[in-house]
């Protein structure tokens, strides 16, 4: 046991120049003289050291390392099957080298999977025959999922048939068919080698034979799904006989055909898959209310594909009715996500002979408490759709600030304009009070100082203050044009200012 933990210790955590001696070391406990479980816990180990080690590493002990599968071919080993898997993945040419050895492995897989309900090992051996598909391999697998889905009973294994134990084992039939299914789901993803070829006829002919078949019918059509995914579009042309044989089984509605159905539409789109010619018979083949039915999510999911994809292609009537019918159950059912979700399929309908149900998404948003993603994109589309636009809003903008900057333009030379004129009436208008009491020697206003005046006798101050009195008042009305000071005479008794001072020399 100490050497067998010190072998543990060095695959975790050796350094890469001893690989070769770790490996060494591991093929020693597969050898004949070791027990069991010796031989198991080695290739375990061995499959550690194949992941991690370099090329140069696995190309030095490749041939040692194929010999060993020569001790896994006579019965089923689950550590020796994983060995196996890691070898095909690191070095495929181990396959093609030792490929009676390998696929003797491979058989010896799939019946023990078939035997067991453990997910892990008929996933293993799925994963074995996808690594080594050909033309011949999947041509048996046909062949003999053929036989286990017909009525007869299977007494001599031709050799166009996997050799498989469990074959004409009667107990074993419902459980080695689901197997070959998974295994054929699995193998379509592994069918990219140059020369392969697949015959869409003949794998949609057994898939077929499984969807007739109450047992298989959950793995029949997730090797459809798969078939879709990977052949992709050499599909197309045969996909509208798919979807009408899938249509055909709507009298019984199930989960496994909604949700092929729902990925169809998903993959290859409504309108292409043909679906939208369906819709009003999917949806009145269904069972209501949908949100109790078992498949009622992806009803959700391709109803609204459908509507959102193909909305001018379905006529006007058959969308009015569904829709009708989906705010019926949505009003009484507000918190189900799947009339939510077709709500908001509807609100996104581009077709102008339906009515868009906004009144109705608008309350049910408002009363629902669902919390989902539909939830959220149901109100963010009532929002959208009822809040209130503005048109033309950029060249209302432009035109306000160009209106702004004429009125600037024009505005700033007229004031300049109107206060030159006032100042020029005004002393126009003095200038003629200046003539007219030059005799009586009457001083006139100036606008914009403070202007002190002092009459020197009695009999001119009745005169001065009427003088002044109309020139104020004339500077009164100026006020609203233009903006001047407030003239003052504030004079003491005795005082004149440099003006009547001047006007006492007349030199005429």
């Amino acid at each position: 046991m100490t050497e067998i933990r010190k072998v543990v210790q060095e695959t975790m955590v050796g350094k890469p120049e001893d690989e070769i001696q770790t490996f060494e070391k591991c093929l020693r406990l597969v050898g004949s003289n070791r027990t069991r479980k010796e031989q198991e816990l080695g290739f375990c180990l061995m499959s550690r050291m194949i992941i991690k080690c370099s090329s140069q590493t696995l190309r030095a002990v490749q041939s040692r390392l194929a010999n060993r599968l020569a001790h896994i071919s006579d019965h089923f080993q689950l550590c020796g099957s994983l060995y196996t898997r890691e070898l095909l993945v690191r070095n495929p040419q181990a396959g093609e080298l030792h490929s009676p050895i390998v696929f003797k492995i491979i058989l010896n897989c799939m019946d023990a999977a078939a035997q067991t309900s453990d997910p892990n090992i008929r996933g293993l051996a799925a994963e074995l025959f996808g690594l080594r598909i050909s033309n011949q391999n999947l041509t048996m697998l046909l062949n003999t999922l053929e036989v286990l889905l017909s009525a007869t009973k299977i007494k001599n294994v031709s050799n166009d048939l996997l050799q498989l134990r469990t074959l004409g084992v009667s107990s074993h039939r419902d459980s080695l068919t689901s197997l070959l299914f998974e295994v054929l789901a699995l193998s379509l993803g592994y069918a990219s080698k140059p020369g392969l070829f697949v015959e869409r006829k003949d794998i949609i002919q057994v898939i077929e034979l499984g969807i007739n078949n109450p047992k298989n019918r959950s793995v029949a059509f997730a090797c459809l799904r798969s078939m879709c995914v990977n052949t992709k579009y050499s599909l197309i042309p045969m996909i509208g006989r798919i979807v009408s044989t899938l249509i055909s089984e709507l009298e019984s509605p199930d989960v496994d055909l909604i949700k092929t159905l729902a990925f169809i539409s998903k993959t290859f789109g409504p309108v292409t898959s043909t679906l939208y010619k369906h819709f009003y018979v999917i949806f009145t083949a269904l069972k209501h209310p949908i949100h109790e039915q078992c498949y009622g999510e992806h009803v959700g999911n391709l109803l609204s594909s459908i509507i959102e994809s193909a909305a001018s292609l379905i006529k006007p009537e058959v969308f009015a009715t569904v829709q009708k019918a989906v705010c019926e159950s949505a009003i009484m059912h507000p918190d189900s996500s799947i009339y939510l979700q077709l709500l908001a399929a509807f609100l996104t309908l581009n077709n102008e002979y339906v009515p868009s149900p906004l009144q109705v998404a608008r309350v049910i948003s408002s009363r629902t408490r669902n919390t989902s993603e539909h939830s959220h994109r149901l109100r963010a589309l009532c929002n959208v759709a009822s809040r209130p636009r503005t048109t033309d809003l950029a060249n209302v903008k432009a035109k306000k600030t160009l209106v702004l900057k004429e009125e600037n333009t024009i505005q700033a030379p007229t004031a300049a304009s109107e206060d030159l004129k006032e100042k020029e009436e005004v002393e126009q208008e003095f200038e003629e009070m200046e003539t007219e009491d030059k005799e009586e020697e009457i001083v006139p206003v100036v606008v914009e100082k403070k202007i002190e005046e002092v009459p020197e006798a009695s009999s001119r101050k009745k005169k001065n203050s009427e003088s002044s009195t109309t020139a104020t008042s004339t500077v009164a009305k100026k006020k609203k044009k233009s903006v001047v000071n407030d003239v003052k005479t504030n004079l003491l008794e005795g005082e004149a200012s440099v003006d009547d001072i001047l006007n006492l020399f007349d030199m005429s």
